[in-house]
């Protein structure tokens, strides 16, 4: 039985019926609960969107209310010890790539990964902690994380968990979009 972690962005697609993306997103979810599929939601995803609702003035608005009904046919999963190895080991490869060393022994010069910046053209990496926390909670769960993010971040994120599989660490992160047919 597949199981399945939603991100933030598909999310809040089932929550808005006036988004583009929600029958299509709709469908996939009928479809994974026919064949018996478990969907859970992270709790930071759950904490963004709580965020987005107040910033936007609209946490007690139709939208919010929507969004909250479909957080509650749903099991959560917060960041907890068992997510702590494949976090620790993306970050840690993160920053071996990407970060500045101070001098021996002496860690960083960078204290998050959005700091991060490429070596060669110093352009930020674009790296979000909250997404490397989402995708360590799919990592400890074996779920597939479904997402639509597919900015530079995200992506170096699962490059580097990639790698460190390939390597024999536990870091497999399975990824689909359903907002694509």
């Amino acid at each position: 039985m597949e199981t399945y972690l939603l991100d933030t962005n598909i999310i809040s697609d089932f929550g808005n019926e006036k988004s583009e993306c929600h029958a299509i997103c709709s469908a996939r979810l009928k479809a994974a609960a026919e064949a018996g599929a478990r969907v859970i939601l992270p709790v930071m995803a759950i904490a963004e969107i709580e965020f987005g609702l107040h910033v936007g003035g609209m946490p007690g608005s139709e939208l919010a209310q929507s969004i909250r009904r479909f957080f509650q046919g749903f099991q959560h999963e917060a960041f907890d010890d068992g997510t702590i190895e494949p976090y620790a080991l993306i970050r840690a490869q993160l920053f071996r790539f990407h970060g500045r060393h101070k001098g021996k022994h002496k860690g960083f010069k960078e204290k998050r990964p959005e700091e991060l910046r490429d070596r060669v053209t110093g352009k930020e990496l674009g790296i979000d902690e909250r997404d490397l926390l989402i995708a360590s909670v799919a990592i400890k769960y074996n779920c597939v994380l479904v997402t639509d993010d597919s900015n530079p971040g995200m992506r170096r994120i699962r490059e580097t968990a990639d790698a460190l599989a390939a390597d024999g660490q536990p870091t497999q992160l399975r990824v689909e979009n359903w907002r694509r047919a």
